[in-house]
């Protein structure tokens, strides 16, 4: 008589990891990784890039043409993509490095696409913002997010993460342009974001204990304009 052979059984929640592995096998083929660059082909000269090194946090006025004000802020973080990401776009560490910040609720979706409602309140002296955008990232870096309602005309924001190619460390860059619904001079609006935008980025480097030295992330999140001791609660 012939011997039976066993069958494995495989368990449903055994299946289900399969399936969910090969979906994830195959949108990592579609999207791809993060691409590992060097500092000219993520944009920068020999001298932005040595003042990344010292710490410095660039900034510059873009699309001057467009209606609203904007901006780009880029920085080197002394960390992994992943890293990054886990600090980016969590209310509970929005709260602390966006100025006058005082409501975030992801109203639905996951890390990848979500919708958010932002109250945001930056001074005594300007109206208090309640907005509700869609925010989104992909596996190669980047992410970007457009208003959907709320008391902005204009809010169109974007992440870039460059993992370089000669060192354990990304360039993060982030654009940002806005535009109220309320009266407000273009100088206003443009000098209250070259004001923020490297403090916030600033931040989110001490955040993610992306700061050369214990000393510089220490120095980076004295710079945060939200309260870091409620992250211990």
């Amino acid at each position: 008589m012939a011997a039976k052979t066993s069958i494995p059984t495989v368990s449903r929640r055994d299946g289900l990891r399969a399936v969910f592995l090969v979906n994830m096998l195959f949108v990592l083929t579609i999207i791809g990784f993060p691409q590992m660059v060097t500092a000219a082909q993520a944009g920068l000269s020999d001298e932005e890039m040595a003042r990344l090194k010292r710490g410095e946090i660039l900034l510059e006025t873009i699309h001057v043409e467009k209606p609203g004000a904007a901006a780009r802020v880029t920085a080197l973080l002394h960390s992994s993509v992943n890293d990054v990401w886990n600090i980016l776009g969590y209310c509970k560490y929005e709260l602390v490095y966006v100025k006058g910040l005082k409501h975030c609720e992801v109203l639905e979706g996951d890390q990848f696409q979500m919708m958010v409602r932002h109250r945001v309140r930056n001074s005594w002296y300007s109206p208090t913002m309640d907005f509700v955008f869609a925010a989104s990232r992909d596996l190669t870096g980047a992410g970007k997010a457009t208003l959907v309602s709320g008391d902005l005309k204009v809010f169109e924001g974007q992440w870039k993460l460059y993992p370089l190619t000669d060192e354990n460390s990304v360039i993060v860059v982030h654009e940002i342009r806005v535009q109220s619904r309320f009266p407000a001079p273009k100088w206003f609006i443009r000098r209250a974001l070259r004001n923020d935008l490297p403090d916030m980025l600033a931040c989110i480097r001490g955040l993610a204990s992306a700061s050369r030295t214990d000393r510089h992330i220490q120095r980076d999140l004295k710079r945060c304009p939200g309260d870091v001791s409620q992250l211990l609660k």
